[in-house]
Parts: structure tokens; C-alpha cells; sequence
């Protein structure tokens, strides 16, 4: 099951503001290993455990007392738990206009000498421990002015993260997430075509705009893309029922559904017989 973050999540506390999610406290008392997807951008604070990133070809740990930064996309991660102990960490979200706004408030517009990735790891030092102090505090004092207050505090991490000896890394990270050029529209959406993702959602890991992706799809389709998107999933579902014993709700999440009822009903829509009369009729065949 895919988990899509920011989002509210039971059991966790949660700093929020209408819509919007500014951060999350997080514990965990037994470890488990997922597949996340992240609608913003994130720094997560490391307070207890530790932290795996698995990538095809290694494994980057993360230990207590570290700084993890993530550009929004797809991670499979672990929460490790000691025995007796509980994984705790402190996750701020950021958007891409944020960040923006603040290279171009701040003049960090001159490209880094170094090359940005998808994450990045640093130690804490004194400043960010006590920024971390501090943060951890709205949890339980939470003024009338917090969404204004955690829009500054991002301002200052921001600037605490260009103060350390990582600076050139820092920027490298931040200014890719800005500047990076939007990305091959095909390659997008045929990698991700069986992710339970919304349009919206394809739009920014291409780093298009919604408006600016249904266009581009549409030149280069001929189709509007939540079409095309629907036929290559139900197409592939009809393969699944016709040559598998799965179960219809496990191949309408493995085709990227995630409502069963609504895959049925296009389903039905499209080929007109429900999946379950699908598979009676190969049978018969």
C-alpha cells in the first residue's frame, strides 16, 4: 500500500493550518518498511531510532541526531526501533514556491558548484538542536499566530542549513528543487503509471504546472492523459483477470486504484461486463 505524505495521520500530531500541513511528530514502536510518496518536500529530524533509505542499489541510514532533507517523489523507507524504545522524528514540509520565494529573498540565486540529488544527510550542531527545541514546542503551545510563526521558522532553517559547513551541498539540494528543469512527460507518467497518483499529483513530480501538464500530455499523446492513463490501467487489469487467480481488489491496486468500486464501475464503463464476469467468461472460453 502506497502512503502519501503530507496527510493526516491517526496517532500522530500534527501542525496545520486550514489545508495546510507545516509539520508532524512522529512515533513508532515497531519497525516497518514502506513505500511513501511525498507531495511536498521535507527535512526530518531524526529523535530517537534511526532512519533507512532503501535504493536499488544501496541503503543510506539515517541515525538519531541527524538531519534528513527529501525532494518530493517515491522512497521506500524503514523506521528502525530499539527494543524497549520508540522511532521518533520531527518532519517539516516545504513547497517548491517556498524555497523559491526565499533563494530569491535571500539572493542564493547564483548556481552551487556542486551537483544536488534527491536527498541529503547532515549532522546536527548547536543551532539546529536548539531550532529543533524550539520547534518541538508548538506541538503543545501552539499560539493564535502559528501559521505565520512556522512560515518564519522555515525562513530560519533555511538559513541555519546555508550556515553549516554543508553549505555548498545545501544549496546544491535547494536550488535543484527550483530550477531543475521539467522532466520528460512520457518517462513520468509510464514510470509511475501503475501508482495510485492523481493528475495533479504526475503534474509536479514533472515539475509542470496541472494546466502546463494536460497540455504537454495532449501534444504529445493526442489523448487527454487521465484517459490514456485509465485505458493503459483497465487494459492491463483485463490481462490480470484473464491470466491470474488475483483477487479483483488486489489487481485494481496493482493497476494504480485505489478504490475497487470505482475501478469496477469504469471497467464496466469501458468493456462493459464487470471484472468478476471478465474472468467468468475466459473461463467459459
Amino acid at each position: 500500500m502506497l502512503l502519501k505524505f503530507p496527510k493526516d495521520q491517526d496517532g500522530q500530531q500534527i501542525l496545520k493550518a486550514g489545508n495546510t500541513h507545516f509539520a508532524m511528530l512522529k512515533k513508532r514502536s515497531m519497525a516497518d518498511k514502506r513505500t511513501i510518496f511525498l507531495n511536498e518536500n521535507v527535512m526530518i529530524f531524526v529523535l530517537s531510532g534511526h532512519k533507512l533509505l532503501h535504493f536499488d542499489r544501496n541503503t543510506v541510514k539515517v541515525e538519531a541526531g541527524s538531519l534528513l532533507l527529501m525532494k518530493r517523489g517515491f522512497y521506500v523507507m524503514s523506521d528502525f526501533v530499539e527494543d524497549g524504545l520508540n522511532f521518533e522524528s520531527l518532519l517539516i514540509y516545504f513547497s517548491d514556491e517556498q524555497l523559491r520565494r526565499f533563494l530569491h529573498k535571500f539572493n542564493y540565486t547564483t548556481p552551487a558548484k556542486t551537483s544536488g540529488g534527491d536527498h541529503l544527510t547532515l549532522p546536527l550542531n548547536p543551532l539546529l538542536e536548539a531550532f529543533r527545541q524550539q520547534y518541538l514546542s508548538y506541538f503543545t503551545q501552539a499560539p493564535d499566530t502559528l501559521a505565520a510563526l512556522l512560515s518564519v521558522k522555515l525562513y530560519e532553517i533555511f538559513l541555519l542549513l546555508l550556515a553549516t559547513p554543508q553549505q555548498s551541498s545545501v544549496l546544491a539540494f535547494m536550488q535543484q528543487i527550483v530550477y531543475a528543469q521539467p522532466s520528460d512527460i512520457a518517462f513520468v507518467v509510464k514510470q509511475h503509471l501503475f501508482q495510485p497518483l492523481t493528475l495533479p499529483e504526475l503534474a509536479r513530480l514533472s515539475g509542470r504546472s496541472l494546466a502546463s501538464f494536460k497540455r504537454d500530455f495532449q501534444q504529445q499523446y493526442h489523448v487527454a492523459p487521465k484517459r490514456w492513463i485509465n485505458e493503459q490501467r483497465l487494459s492491463y487489469a483485463q490481462t490480470l483477470l484473464q491470466t491470474t487467480s488475483k483477487q479483483v481488489a488486489e489487481i485494481a491496486m496493482e493497476c494504480g486504484f485505489e478504490s475497487t468500486s470505482h475501478f469496477i464501475r469504469i471497467f464496466k464503463q469501458t468493456y462493459g461486463i464487470t471484472p468478476n464476469s471478465e474472468r467468468a467468461k475466459k473461463a467459459i472460453i
